[in-house]
Formats: C-alpha cells, structure tokens, sequence
C-alpha cells in the first residue's frame, strides 16, 4: 500500500482536505529534522498542504543551514521568531509575545522532529540563537497520541501552528488546521488498527 504524497498515510487511509487561502500576511518555515519526513506521524505536511501560500518546508543539518531560510532571517521585510518554549533558564530572557511590528512579515520558524530532535535542533544551531521566542501558553491539552510527548501540554506542530494562527487572529485557519489533525489522527488509528475509516470522514 502505497504512502500518500499529501499526509502520508497510506492511499487507502489518506486524510488530506482542502488548502485554506484566508490568512494574514505571515510566514511560516518549518525546519524539520532528517528524520522526520519518512515518519507517517509527522503533522507538518498538514500545515504545508492547508497553507501552501505562507508555509515553507526545510530539512534541518546541523552544518549546513537552509540558505534560503537563512536568507529571509536576514531579510528586513521580515520580523522573525523561533516557536520554542522558554522552558529553560538559559532561554527565558529570550521569550517574547507575538506582537508583528507594522510593516514587516511576520516569520514564525517550526522546529519539527521528536522533542530530543527539535531540541537539539535549536542547540546546535548558532544562526537560530539571536531569535526572540515565540511564547505563549497553551490554555489547552494536546490530542495527539501517536508519540510519546513528555508532558501533556506539549501541543505537537499542527497544534502549536493552530495556536499561532490564533495569535495572528487567522481564527479560521485555526479551525480549519485543527479539523484537518482530527481527521488525520482518526485516520491514522484506523490505519493501525487495520479498522475502516469512519463513514462520516470518509
């Protein structure tokens, strides 16, 4: 059984929808780990199908930067932030609100991978550590169940995006990213379970 293109699950089980076009004047680049792109659980596809006009997609290495996000860092247009928390003491002074200085792009950068991953992504990476963190607190538990998170307030990436739109007041695209993991999460256990997708999602 071949591997959708879109979400990644097996053609007999794919879960894509439609793009959502409706959003404020952000960027979103998703720096994801080498390994997460073979992983059928990874959710950034979903961001890059449903917002294919503000999402772009870049494989992390640790010596070799993405030239063209690298670039946009340092592109005056653009007001950059790296989503991550400032759980620790050596980031807090970093953590600041979302708040887009008036003619400038926000730039949002998605670390994606396991948390080991993401975190050593943001460690190991000298061009990220002038960038201000996007923080905020989730006033929500995460739905996702297909990896093992080390506390349930840790949203996965469609979740964390969802919760940015909202930052950015893109209240739709939120809704639409969080019915588009629903249906992917229902889709993915019935995959596993070798059950038949619910007829309503179907």
């Amino acid at each position: 059984m071949s591997g959708c293109p879109g979400c990644g699950l097996p053609e007999d089980y794919c879960a894509c929808g439609g793009t959502f076009s409706d959003v404020p004047p952000l960027q979103i680049a998703l720096l994801l780990h080498e390994n997460e792109p073979a992983r059928p659980s990874n959710t950034s596809r979903l961001i890059a199908q449903l917002l294919p006009d503000v999402t772009h997609t870049f494989i992390w290495q640790r010596t070799h930067p993405p030239e063209v996000l690298v670039d946009m860092l340092n592109d005056p247009h653009y007001q950059p932030w790296l989503l991550f928390p400032a759980d620790r003491p050596e980031l807090k002074p970093r953590a600041r609100g979302y708040h887009p200085v008036e003619g400038k792009i926000p730039l949002i950068i998605v670390p994606d991978g396991t948390w080991k991953e993401v975190r050593k992504i943001v460690r190991k990476s000298p061009w990220l550590n002038e960038l201000p963190l996007l923080a905020f607190d989730p006033d929500r538990r995460t739905r996702y169940t297909l990896r093992r998170n080390p506390d349930d307030d840790h949203l996965c990436t469609a979740e964390t995006v969802a919760e940015v739109l909202r930052l950015a007041d893109a209240d739709k695209a939120a809704i639409a990213l969080d019915q588009l993991l629903d249906r992917f999460l229902t889709h993915y256990h019935a995959w596993k379970c070798n059950h038949p997708i619910p007829s309503s999602l179907v």
